[in-house]
């Protein structure tokens, strides 16, 4: 399958047909024209275009059964605020930013409480109330640290170091060149080893 065939499988979940580009986006248009003025079977119809590519996408960042209940979300989201969305613009990249902020949210919860227990903490008394404290000090710093970096760097980091993705799936799943994933990882691991080694203030 050529490049440009497998991108419109990626994106709309189906195989692209010569000449069928440009009468699959004026259907789209009209349907987000339509369930942008309150229409639910208008968004209805787009949830079905567009519900196998933001499940793949969540599966792609989650690699869990997490990914349909992320996926069903993010149509709930969608529903909830689609009077924000330009219905001008196309749906699916609209669709794949509410997914991303969610799976984000879900991995930074569920890997930080997953992980607790292999930090190395030093001191004898690591399993006590003051190596506990320790620990969940060093839990917030970086937490913190990471909210204070740009979104791109941000997501790669996560992607990268937590979900364990390589250069070219998160460039993929970000839509982003190889080149801008290694610049967003150098500058976010620059900035989170200035933060963690920087005194803490009490």
């Amino acid at each position: 399958m050529a490049e440009g065939e497998e991108r419109a499988v990626i994106e709309t979940g189906h195989a692209a047909t010569p000449g069928s580009d440009a009468e699959n986006r004026r259907a789209e248009l009209e349907l987000a024209r339509r369930a942008h003025r309150g229409d639910a079977a208008a968004f209805d119809e787009l949830v079905l275009r567009f519900r196998r590519p933001v499940y793949r996408f969540c599966w792609r960042l989650l690699r869990s059964p997490d990914a349909e209940d992320l996926a069903q979300d993010t149509f709930v989201r969608a529903f909830v605020h689609f009077e924000r969305f330009d219905p001008e613009r196309p749906v699916l990249p609209w669709l794949i930013a509410i997914a991303r902020r969610l799976c984000l949210d879900l991995l930074r919860r569920r890997k930080v409480m997953a992980r607790v227990e292999t930090l190395p903490v030093t001191g004898p008394s690591a399993r006590g109330p003051e190596g506990e404290a320790s620990l969940r000090e060093q839990l917030s710093r970086l937490e913190r640290a990471l909210d204070d970096l740009d979104e791109g760097p941000r997501v790669a980091i996560v992607l990268f170091h937590i979900e364990e993705m390589s250069y070219r799936d998160i460039a993929a799943a970000l839509e982003v060149p190889m080149g801008t994933v290694m610049t967003w990882l150098h500058r976010g691991r620059a900035q989170l080893k200035r933060a963690l080694e920087s005194p803490s203030v009490t």
